[in-house]
């Protein structure tokens, strides 16, 4: 009887990986079909909530041990961010073509490695300035400052990119010292109050329809954070991460296939140049963390 062997770890994460994408990419479908009926400030809120619920059976079962912290500025800078990072990239969502704002939202991990130069410290080799430079060119391509009238969605998608470089920041200062439980609890938790005061500025009636909506976005966001977790719990970073641009291809097939976006050249230009180079600086920093562990310990 012939036998398929089972797929290797790394196979299994790039499918996972693929899966991460493709889930994320849903995820903005599901948030511009929530924006007809909701507004992304009230959408926020709610997905919050969500978020909070779900961590909640982790903070019981640590029995409070998750909220020790010394570090509660740095945690809320942190949750702010992300707050501003969900208000800006849900905005954007509701106004801009998906396969725009999906390629603004790219540029995340470019302002996060300039923040690091400049707040961490890190030092920028030649390679990667290039292509961090490469990365904002395209950024310049997807926006077209001068040539055309910059969206109030463009704008809240670059808010939304950089707030969320900024809790990547923060998180990376919190690791050092914080338990991954606790900056996940205090990230998800803190704001609700500021997040619940924005959303009551306009506050609706919840109908059935906007629950189940709002209920499959929680669902589907889980699955795509538990989908991306395991991907790169099974291999490293720089085998998966550069799998991460299938979200632009998604989410530019679900834009034209549900709300009719055909995205234009220079969307797929500039979007092509920032995926490019944020890849490269995934790979860069994967290589650089496994040259690290490869050093030997002179105390050994």
């Amino acid at each position: 009887m012939l036998k398929i062997a089972a797929p290797s770890r790394t196979v299994q994460a790039v499918l996972l990986m693929i899966c991460a994408s493709a889930t994320i990419s849903v995820l903005w479908a599901l948030l511009r079909w929530g924006a007809e009926t909701m507004h992304p400030i009230y959408m926020v809120f709610w997905r919050s909530l969500f978020g909070a619920i779900v961590l909640a059976p982790l903070f019981l079962k640590s029995g409070g041990a998750g909220l020790r912290t010394r570090r509660l500025p740095l945690h809320f800078l942190r949750s702010t961010c992300s707050l501003v990072a969900m208000v800006g990239i849900f905005y954007s969502i509701a106004h801009v073509p998906l396969a725009q704002g999906m390629a603004v939202n790219y540029s995340a991990p470019l302002f996060a490695t300039i923040g690091a130069a400049i707040l961490l410290g890190e030092t920028l080799h030649r390679r990667r300035i290039v292509a961090v430079l490469v990365g904002f060119l395209g950024m310049l391509v997807v926006v077209r400052p001068g040539i055309e009238d910059v969206h109030l969605g463009i704008l809240a998608a670059l808010m939304g990119a950089m707030a969320m470089a900024s809790s990547l920041l923060c998180v990376k200062k919190l690791s050092a010292t914080e338990a991954t439980q606790t900056i996940i609890l205090y990230g998800n938790t803190l704001c609700l109050p500021i997040s619940l005061g924005l959303a009551l500025i306009y506050w609706q009636a919840m109908t059935w329809h906007n629950f189940m909506v709002l209920a499959i976005i929680g669902a589907v966001s889980s699955t795509a954070q538990w989908f991306l977790a395991k991907a790169l719990s099974m291999a490293d970073a720089g085998a998966v991460l550069p799998l991460d641009f299938m979200r632009l291809v998604f989410v530019t097939l679900l834009g034209v296939a549900l709300f009719g976006e055909t995205p234009d050249l220079l969307t797929v230009v500039g979007g092509g140049l920032i995926v490019f180079s944020t890849v490269y600086i995934a790979r860069r920093e994967a290589a650089g963390r496994a040259a690290a562990k490869a050093v030997p310990d002179p105390a050994e």
